[in-house]
């Protein structure tokens, strides 16, 4: 296990590579620099390209990729363009609100989801299957922000029960959270009731009913025991994907996230910034799937007992 994770992890750099250049180059190409809104109207044609040339603009991207990635290969993620703040500090200054947000989301979305992906299972092809089915498809559907607006709309604008934006307190967590959890929890209610469909065709089953074994039982411990590693790949991807920020739903709620501070590092051409967000957002992703690949091993025993025979034919080689 330990070599495969090694091997997961070295896998990242050539990864982390091609994505910082393909962001750099974005950047590039879009309109306007980082130095536009640095510009004044007393500045000088001179002033203005000393200040391009103080942010390198004034050589080639590739020029300017070398160097960021020099730096990088050195442990230095740079500074922001606008603010002068480390690029590291500054991303996990922000991370613990995504932590929070995501944590809550993927906790409201898995509590939602599983039962009532068990309860599908349990009632294929009745109308209350369909009607579930149909509210999932819904939720797959919606896209976060406009789900998100819609909440802001009716419970911070006409209801005023819910603060519009991050205020620190508990309330303000309801609406992101519910957004971003809402969506996460009709692909979790899919996945679940996929999974357990195909492990209630399997003969154990009918064999432990035959014994006598309660159905609750049956249920909870032989049909979801068996199904558990398609649903935490489910849920370990939505983690990780609301780990590496979500920025739609920080950006309608102006949560102080990670999304939030690429999207506005983005907006502001701040290429160090939007990079550096991207490699270590990359980085926690790759740990969130190198964790439930843990996970498997602790939930299912076959997959303990293959690791443990690759080990021991290492040892004996």
């Amino acid at each position: 296990m330990l070599r495969y994770s090694v091997v997961r992890i070295l896998l990242l750099i050539p990864i982390l590579l091609c994505v910082t250049f393909i962001v750099y180059a974005l950047m590039d190409l879009a309109p306007g620099t980082v130095v536009d809104s640095m510009i004044t109207e007393d500045m000088t044609t001179e002033d203005i390209e000393l200040l391009r040339a103080e942010y390198n603009l004034d050589k080639p991207m590739i020029v300017r990729y070398g160097y960021y990635i020099w730096d990088l290969f050195h442990g230095d993620l740079g500074k922001s363009q606008v603010t002068g703040l480390s690029v590291f500090d500054q991303f996990f200054a922000r991370f613990p609100n995504t932590l929070k947000l995501s944590v809550f989301s993927i906790i409201v979305a898995t509590v939602i989801a599983i039962p009532l992906g068990i309860f599908n299972a349990k009632h294929a092809g009745t109308i209350w299957d369909n009607l579930t089915t149909a509210l999932t498809m819904i939720g797959l559907a919606m896209p976060s922000f406009w789900l998100g607006l819609l909440l802001l709309i009716w419970f911070s604008h006409n209801l005023k029960i819910f603060p519009a934006g991050y205020d620190g307190t508990w309330k303000c967590f309801i609406l992101p959270v519910f957004a971003g959890g809402f969506s996460m929890s009709a692909s979790i209610t899919r996945q679940t009731r996929s999974a357990i469909l195909d492990v209630s065709r399997q003969d154990f089953l009918r064999t432990a009913r035959a014994k006598g074994v309660p159905e609750r039982q049956v249920t909870l411990r032989h049909e979801l025991g068996n199904a558990w590693i398609p649903i935490i790949t489910q849920i370990g991807m939505m983690l990780g994907i609301t780990l590496s920020g979500s920025a739609v739903i920080e950006a309608v709620y102006s949560w102080p996230g990670v999304g939030y501070m690429m999207v506005e590092a983005i907006g502001r051409r701040d290429t160090n910034l939007a990079c550096g967000c991207v490699i270590l957002t990359a980085t926690m992703y790759t740990l969130v799937l190198l964790l439930v690949d843990l996970i498997y091993a602790a939930v299912d025993p076959r997959i303990r007992s293959a690791y443990a025979r690759k080990s021991k034919r290492r040892v004996k080689a």
